[in-house]
């Protein structure tokens, strides 16, 4: 299902912006849903069948919370057949915590990790992931790159009508990202983060979790109650104790190369954008009911502002342009769909982003990634928590290598009709797009209520609607 029908009358008003960011992009020709050199387009899910993990697996996650908190590493051991879990996470800045989970408890492991000598019974916290992440009402929308993977682009309805969105690898069919509208209680301790990526996710022939879980169920101790009243995994590496500083970094090492806190020092500023670029992304909706949207952002700081193109059809070249968002200096404006299934144009979102806004909302360095093949083989690369004004700790995170290039953008727990996640494709810094590609279609323009018999447009939001917005966009003062 799409965000809406074909908007005719933008169609009618902008004839030649397709055409002009097909010959940029060279994407018309090209039917290749993987193919970076333009805009992402999507291919049928082959197969079409769910993915199947295999009973036994090993899998270490980069985990960013749905918090301004830090990063974590996550080694994970699941047993079909021993019905057991382990989970030992690692902060990138603090904290740690070795759990073994059950079917009837959940431990924390103690001593060597090799060969772990003590357990601590914490109670019944989780229960060991199920055999299959996706259920019976889960579908695929298609085959598009995921960073560096090509993937399967996997959803299932949570209870609100949000999307929990998974990406398994066309290559192996095992989970390489995975991101929960809020909270989750499964698979266990993953849903207590917001997006993981999964750099490994492999097959286990055999484990020791069958032998550990009847030796904790045999000489496990009692928890103090700090641990006992910690309810996720967060909590739980915040009690108990520490490894030092050389532990941390050789653990983090071994499981994800290249990644770091300790090269926060050395990340800098947040970079701006520059002042005129072309850019092409897909666009995730937050809400199941809506695909991913392939999209084509032009920006002009000097100029008009921004304007941004959203596909329908994503399978199909040329692509159909679908909505359409043109953002001034103060004002953004957008095309919707009214309950009487008329569109009209309302002047109802903050105005075009400014250039230095990870500087501005204060985007903080949480880890540094340095060559490593499953994030950028050749780039080093920086995750940033970004504050969302006046929120507390709700936070965007954004994430570009060092170069300028933008790989991520998201906003854990978002709510509403609107998108979470950008994954960005073709980066063009510096070109210009010619002044009418930024032009208002009429249905944006105050005649257009004479016109067309539809509402007013409006002035924008009023300062006091956007205020948590005004440090990443320009708003009406």
């Amino acid at each position: 299902m799409r965000l809406g029908s074909s908007l005719n009358l933008v169609h009618r008003k902008k004839p030649t912006l397709l055409a002009a960011a097909c010959a940029m992009l060279a994407v018309c020709g090209s039917a290749s849903a993987a193919d970076d050199s333009g805009l992402p387009m999507f291919a049928a899910c082959q197969p079409a069948t769910q993915p199947a993990l295999p009973q036994r697996w090993r899998a270490v996650g980069l985990m960013l919370p749905y918090l301004r908190q830090q990063l974590v590493v996550g080694e994970f051991v699941r047993d079909g057949a021993a019905q057991a879990m382990r989970a030992t996470l690692t902060g990138l800045q603090s904290g740690t915590v070795d759990l073994l989970i059950t079917e009837k408890e959940t431990y924390r492991l103690s001593g060597p990790h090799d060969a772990p000598n003590a357990c601590t019974a914490l109670g019944h916290k989780y229960d060991p992931p199920p055999d299959a992440w996706l259920t019976g009402r889960s579908t695929c929308d298609g085959e598009a790159p995921v960073g560096t993977k090509n993937a399967q682009w996997w959803k299932t309805a949570s209870p609100d009508g949000r999307a929990l969105w998974q990406w398994y690898r066309t290559d192996t069919r095992l989970p390489w990202r995975i991101m929960f509208p809020t909270r989750a209680a499964e698979p266990a301790v993953i849903g207590d983060y917001a997006m993981t990526y999964f750099p490994t996710f492999a097959p286990l022939e055999q484990t020791n979790l069958a032998r550990l879980r009847d030796f904790c169920a045999a000489k496990a101790k009692k928890a103090a109650p700090a641990e006992l009243a910690a309810s996720t995994a967060p909590e739980l590496m915040a009690t108990g104790s520490d490894i030092d500083a050389a532990e941390r970094a050789t653990r983090v090492q071994a499981l994800i190369p290249g990644l770091s806190r300790q090269a926060c020092a050395a990340a800098g500023a947040p970079p701006s954008w520059p002042n005129q670029f072309v850019m092409t992304a897909i666009l995730t909706p937050i809400q199941f009911q809506f695909t991913p949207l392939p999209t084509m952002l032009y920006y002009d700081w000097d100029g008009a502002g921004a304007m941004v193109g959203l596909m329908n059809e994503p399978r199909t070249l040329p692509p159909q342009l679908e909505l359409q968002s043109v953002q001034t200096r103060g004002v953004g404006y957008g095309i919707e769909r009214l309950p009487n299934g008329v569109f009209a144009c309302r002047a109802a979102t903050p105005g075009a982003v400014r250039p230095d806004w990870m500087s501005v909302a204060a985007c903080a360095c949480s880890g540094v990634i340095d060559h490593n093949p499953d994030f950028g083989a050749n780039e080093v690369s920086v995750i940033r928590a970004c504050p969302v004004k006046g929120e507390g700790l709700h936070v965007n995170w954004s994430w570009y290598t060092t170069a300028g290039r933008p790989i991520l953008f998201t906003e854990p727990e978002a709510i509403g009709l609107g998108l979470n996640i950008a994954d960005y494709h073709r980066w063009l810094p510096g070109v210009k797009m010619p002044p009418d590609a930024f032009a208002l279609p009429e249905i944006c323009t105050p005649r257009a209520a004479a016109k067309f018999g539809l509402p007013p447009v409006g002035d924008g939001l009023p300062p006091d609607k956007t205020v948590n917005c005004s440090d990443c966009h320009t708003t009406r003062q």
